[in-house]
């Protein structure tokens, strides 16, 4: 019926869908090729993507409330799997970390619900290694469906050769191949290699993740080797929000460079929603986050000669024109009204309004009450300190005045973070937060007071003291706290503070405390909150 040695044009695809019937606003190749039964095929790869453990809709960045969650998105996948049966499921990574009721059952909730979805794979991602590795492990072992990572090193092996099939690390595969209508489509999983920068090393014991390139290349090799007629790229990464380009922990463009004849790639992790674009000719598609868009790549074929004639890819909003889809509401229900009975919970009562915004060398509101939390937790297991480096998820946040419940602890600390200490000099302390100040992260360092000259953008230290006015003494060490995201770089920002962590010589400790359950825990335990002076957090620590 179509010619099968021809470039397909958008005036082809709209004269394929014209002669269908099938002209609206968003029309789709399955939709034409459904109606037209002609001698094309259409393969649909649908995708959600750093759902953060979000079943019910939540609010986006920009404060719009009832947007996203993966019931929502069940709804779609529905109906899109209903209009093309010849359909691909899969998800892109950050699967459940991110909500109360995702942590309770240590990610199983969200595998559980992939299981009876019938997803076909899922891509690693970094914070599905945030609780430690024993849950990770516990979601491959109850995983029905491969994990993919193509740039992973498995206690030495790569991805797919791993000898003891019974572990679950051999859950983890570079590829599947799905063979639908006679097409063999394969798509290649890779994670982000930016691992080691965000977690400790314990945290991904017996895993190496390395720059996506070369295993990627090994895969499309193999991939050709057992048939497949075409390949998908999908990666826990995405382009940069602002320069569209590559960085330690996304490589979109190096891929897409060398690889320039793979059909797609389906992206993740920068949370963004990119319906559809070109990148170095490939068909480039993200889904957003917390469900707040589905994604969909369509993959149009000639039925006879299998070669790719056309590619679309759309991302549809999830917003109140898509009800829940009640399936998943009842089969989760119950865990999801325990997760709403334990964050509606009281933890105390707050007398003042406190705010997250701050600025070199005058820490926040907040930054302040999670550096007496912290403070206070590592007394309680003898663990003395002499200052807190924290910042906050979102400087624009506050906590309001009135009685507090765990759901607002959520709400300023979505992720959880150990608490790490180490031993420092002062003149070593002033070199971390001189970095700190060069990076134009939001953090501060709580219990030392530090003067800050400024100049435009450039800060300097020009003291540090404690409250009591002492100087810190040259030639003594401190001891200070971080958060382990902090510990190991913050995100390839603070290389000098990870690398004075990392000397043996800095009494490097990993504390089983967190940061929100420190937090919590000092409202339990003052029941009235007020507005935090570092003199009096730490004179009663004294």
């Amino acid at each position: 019926m179509f010619p099968q040695n021809k470039a397909w044009t958008r005036r082809d695809f709209l004269k394929l869908v014209g002669q269908a019937g099938l002209v609206t606003a968003a029309p789709t190749l399955a939709s034409a090729v459904a109606a037209l039964n002609g001698d094309t095929v259409c393969i649909s790869i649908l995708h959600t993507t750093d759902l953060h453990g979000h079943i019910l809709p939540t609010t986006d960045y920009d404060g719009t409330t009832d947007r996203g969650g993966l019931a929502r998105c069940v709804t779609q996948i529905r109906r899109w799997r209903q209009q093309n049966p010849n359909s691909i499921l899969i998800d892109v990574g950050d699967v459940y970390q991110g909500t109360d009721v995702s942590l309770r059952s240590k990610g199983e909730l969200m595998i559980d619900l992939f299981n009876h979805l019938k997803y076909d794979a899922w891509v690693i991602g970094n914070h599905e290694f945030d609780w430690t590795i024993e849950p990770f492990h516990q979601a491959l072992q109850s995983s029905a469906m491969p994990v993919l990572a193509a740039n992973t090193v498995l206690e030495g092996k790569p991805a797919g050769e791993f000898p003891d099939a019974k572990h679950p690390l051999a859950k983890i595969r570079p590829y599947i191949i799905k063979e639908i209508a006679g097409i063999k489509l394969a798509i290649i999983g890779v994670t982000t290699p930016g691992m080691s920068f965000w977690l400790p090393r314990e945290f991904t014991a017996g895993i190496d993740f390395q720059h996506p390139v070369e295993p990627v290349r090994r895969a499309i090799a193999k991939a050709k080797g057992d048939g497949a007629d075409v390949i998908v790229l999908t990666g826990h990464m995405g382009l940069k929000p602002r320069t569209r380009g590559d960085d330690f922990a996304n490589t979109v463009v190096a891929l897409t460079l060398e690889f320039p004849d793979v059909a797609a790639f389906i992206a993740g992790h920068t949370h963004q929603a990119i319906s559809s674009r070109l990148t170095n000719n490939v068909l480039f598609t993200q889904a957003d986050h917390f469900g707040i868009h589905v994604g969909r790549v369509d993959l149009l074929f000639d039925r006879t000669s299998r070669k790719l004639l056309r590619r679309e890819a759309i991302c549809e909003l999830m917003d109140n024109r898509f009800h829940p889809d009640q399936v998943v509401i009842s089969r989760v229900g119950s865990q999801l009204a325990e997760s709403a009975a334990a964050l509606a919970q009281p933890i105390g009562e707050l007398a003042e309004v406190l705010r997250a915004q701050s600025r070199p060398g005058h820490p926040s509101d907040i930054e302040k009450l999670i550096g007496a939390a912290i403070m206070e937790s590592l007394l309680e297991r003898n663990v003395a300190i002499d200052g807190v480096i924290h910042g906050v998820f979102d400087s624009n946040a506050q906590l309001v005045a009135g009685p507090k419940t765990i759901s607002d602890i959520w709400n300023i600390i979505p992720y959880e973070n150990f608490v790490v200490t180490a031993t420092l000099s002062a003149e070593e302390i002033k070199t971390v937060m001189e970095e700190v100040y060069a990076s134009h992260e939001p953090r501060n360092l709580v219990g030392i007071e530090v003067n800050v000259e400024s100049h435009a953008r450039d800060h300097r230290i020009a003291s540090m003291t404690f409250p009591d006015g002492r100087p810190l003494e040259r030639g003594k060490k401190y001891v200070i706290a971080v958060n382990s995201f902090d510990a190991s770089s913050g995100g390839h920002h603070f290389m000098r503070l990870r690398a004075l962590f990392d000397r043996p010589e800095a009494n490097y400790v990993l504390h089983s405390v967190e940061t929100r359950d420190a937090l919590i825990d000092y409202f339990r335990r003052h029941k009235t909150v007020h507005r935090i002076t570092e003199a009096r957090a730490w004179a009663i620590a004294a």
